[in-house]
């Protein structure tokens, strides 16, 4: 049986170690291996021709019944980059599972996979290290692996979207814009987790500072994280109005108006919008003044604090009237369909969740889809997958499964 590895390498990652897999001086590695015969195609993601060929020929092996295997060298950023170039190719994502070399600054979609938080890069003399690398991706396990998609809408007069990007060796303020118009719906496809609250606010303070070394980056954090725990940040019930389900799969987010929803929870306070009414109606109420609203898909977050949903257990945040709601919720698995909410009621738990677990609370699982109704004037930050933005007026927020599944490698014991 014939293997065929493409290493997509983004060069840039980890201060620039990725890089170190462009550097063998060739496209292509041929050898065997355990008696399997191995080919080994490197691809810079900065070289859109190099790309768009082996993406090719992807097709073509697959077309042969060749195993391939596609190995993202790079963060969890560049995870799905790789997937929307594979996406666009047509590949067939069923018969080509992912794997992943991390050299991001959180690597949590490596640390769920099994494969760590960091690697130093090191080929090893004649590649020894490397074909040991190899070795283990082929006795990986494949898993499905789902995909979700994020569409925010805000005021068609009044909203806007902002998010922190480098220009030449500074990093501004950009106001995101679509034909030279500013941007109204805000539309991004998500692997690890999405957020709303304090975390993302220090994240979008964090892009500001932002440095070549995974080491500094996260140094700035910790202060960036340090600096926001002296400030007054809005809290859930200040921000959202409260998250229904929609009773329909395929819908599009100017649909929902038109969609039967059930109300999973609302928010305490005022300043709700004039259609917010059946809302105002539900018994469901969010308990607390949780500081984010998190979503994972991933048992993984923030650069390694683990299970966070599976050590919450018992701990349910919506009540109904005066009741807390049963637990029935069941253990987190990203390839099972579903989706988890939990939310963090203070900075302190927040931070402390990667040493003492069980700090989150759980708000709710599901298959979607999810919408998140917004309060009038208010301007969140939230996060996808650790890109920073700040929403100026949002309405809503539609969270649903994406069309595209992909498979992904496992490592295993041996």
């Amino acid at each position: 049986m014939e293997f065929a590895f493409f290493l997509f390498v983004n060069p840039t990652s980890g201060g620039n170690r990725a890089g170190v897999y462009l550097q063998l001086d060739a496209e292509t590695i041929k050898f065997n291996l355990n008696q399997k015969p191995i080919n080994v195609y490197f691809t810079s993601l900065h070289q859109k021709d190099q790309v768009e060929m082996n993406l090719r020929r992807i097709k073509e092996f697959q077309q042969r019944n060749v195993q391939v295997r596609v190995i993202v060298c790079g963060g969890d950023g560049t995870v799905m980059w790789v997937v929307d170039e594979m996406h666009k190719h047509s590949v067939d994502f069923a018969n080509c599972p992912i794997g992943i070399i991390p050299f991001g600054t959180g690597n949590d979609f490596s640390r769920v996979l099994g494969w760590g938080g960091d690697t130093d890069g090191d080929l090893g003399a004649c590649l020894r290290n490397f074909k040991q690398q190899i070795s283990q991706w082929l006795n990986a396990k494949i898993h499905d692996f789902d995909l979700w998609e994020i569409n925010i809408s805000v005021d068609m007069q009044t909203g806007l979207f902002k998010r922190i990007k480098k220009q030449g060796d500074l990093f501004q303020k950009e106001v995101l814009q679509k034909d030279k118009d500013v941007l109204k719906q805000l539309d991004k496809r998500m692997s690890n987790y999405f957020s709303i609250g304090v975390d993302a606010r220090i994240g979008y303070g964090f892009d500001k500072k932002r440095t070549q070394s995974a080491c500094c980056n996260k140094c700035v954090y910790f202060c960036e994280g340090l600096k926001k725990m002296c400030l007054k940040n809005p809290t859930t019930n200040q921000v959202i109005a409260g998250m229904q389900i929609l009773k329909e799969q395929n819908v599009t987010i100017e649909q929902i108006n038109n969609i039967p929803t059930d109300i999973l929870f609302k928010t305490k306070g005022t300043n709700m919008r004039e259609d917010q009414q059946p809302l105002n109606e539900s018994k469901f109420i969010l308990s607390g003044d949780p500081i984010t609203l998190l979503c994972l898909n991933i048992q993984s977050y923030s650069g390694g604090a683990g299970a966070i949903w599976d050590n919450c257990r018992g701990k349910v945040a919506v009540k109904e009237g005066t009741q807390k709601l049963q637990d029935n919720f069941v253990p987190q698995d990203f390839g099972d369909g579903k989706i988890e909410f939990v939310g963090f009621n203070s900075m302190i738990g927040m931070a402390n969740e990667r040493f003492i677990h069980g700090n989150a609370v759980r708000v709710a699982q599901g298959e979607g889809p999810f919408l998140i109704s917004f309060k009038k004037n208010v301007s969140p930050y939230f996060q996808i997958d650790g890109e920073y933005f700040q929403a100026v007026n949002p309405i809503f927020a539609l969270l649903k499964r994406s069309s595209i599944r992909i498979k992904v490698l496992m490592k295993t014991q041996n």
